[in-house]
C-alpha cells in the first residue's frame, strides 16, 4: 500500500481500532506484546528521550508512562492525524509524519518504540534505517509486528485474514527483518521469546 492508503485505512479505523486490536491480541499477539513490554519497561529510565514511532492511539505510551510516573520526554509519532488526536492527553509532543522519513535530526532518542507498525509498510527497510539514524549509540529500538509464523487458533488465523485484506498489514518474516535491521547499522540483533504469528525484537544500537 502507498503512505496515502495506509493513512487513509488508519483515519477510517481510529476510532475503532483499539477494539479490533484487543481482538489480535487476545486470539494471536498478546504474548509477543507482552515480551515487547517487558523488554521496554526494563530499558525506560525516567529522564530518557524516547520516541513511539506508528503510536496510533497511544495504547502502549500510556502503560509505559505508568512505569516510570510519566517522568520520559515523550515524542507520539503516526501518519494518521486521527489517530494522534486519540492521544490529546498524554504528556508527549505529537508529530504527524512517516516512519521511513522520520523528521528528527541524528542521536535524538535514547529508546524508539514501534508496535504493530513496522508490517503496515510495503518495504521496511526505510524505516528500519531511520530508526537506527535517530537512535543515540548505546540506545535501543523495541519492534513488535506481525511475524510469518504459523498460528493454531482458528481466530487466529481469521484476524490474520482480516488484517491482511483490509490493508492493516502484512506478516514479515523474521530473519528477513533482522537481517534488514544489522544492515542498517543494529550492532546487535535480540530476538524475544514468543510465538503464534507475532515476533519482539530489541535492536541494540
Amino acid at each position: 500500500m502507498s503512505l496515502i492508503e495506509t493513512r487513509n485505512a488508519y483515519d477510517v479505523t481510529a476510532d475503532t481500532y483499539s477494539v479490533s486490536h484487543a481482538r489480535w491480541l487476545r486470539f494471536a499477539g498478546g504474548e509477543a506484546q507482552c515480551a515487547f513490554e517487558g523488554a521496554v519497561s526494563a530499558l525506560l529510565r525516567p529522564g530518557m528521550r524516547m520516541l513511539d514511532a506508528a503510536c496510533g492511539t497511544g495504547a502502549v505510551a500510556r502503560r509505559l508512562l505508568m512505569g516510570v510516573n510519566g517522568q520520559v520526554d515523550l515524542v507520539l509519532l503516526d501518519t494518521s492525524q486521527r489517530m494522534l488526536n486519540r492521544c490529546s492527553e498524554i504528556p508527549a509532543e505529537r508529530v504527524l509524519g512517516c516512519m521511513k522519513c522520520l523528521p528528527f535530526d541524528d542521536d535524538q532518542f535514547d529508546l524508539l518504540t514501534c508496535a504493530w507498525g513496522i508490517e503496515t509498510l510495503a518495504d521496511p527497510w526505510p524505516a528500519l534505517t531511520e530508526f537506527v539514524r535517530v537512535t543515540r549509540p548505546g540506545g535501543h529500538v523495541c519492534l513488535v509486528f506481525c511475524a510469518e509464523r504459523p498460528t493454531p487458533s482458528l481466530v487466529g488465523r481469521v484476524l490474520r485474514h482480516s488484517i491482511v485484506n483490509s490493508g492493516r498489514g502484512t506478516f514479515l518474516n523474521c530473519q528477513n527483518l533482522r537481517q534488514l535491521a544489522e544492515t542498517a547499522g543494529a550492532e546487535r540483533v535480540q530476538m524475544l521469546h514468543c510465538t503464534g504469528p507475532a515476533a519482539a525484537m530489541i535492536l541494540h544500537i
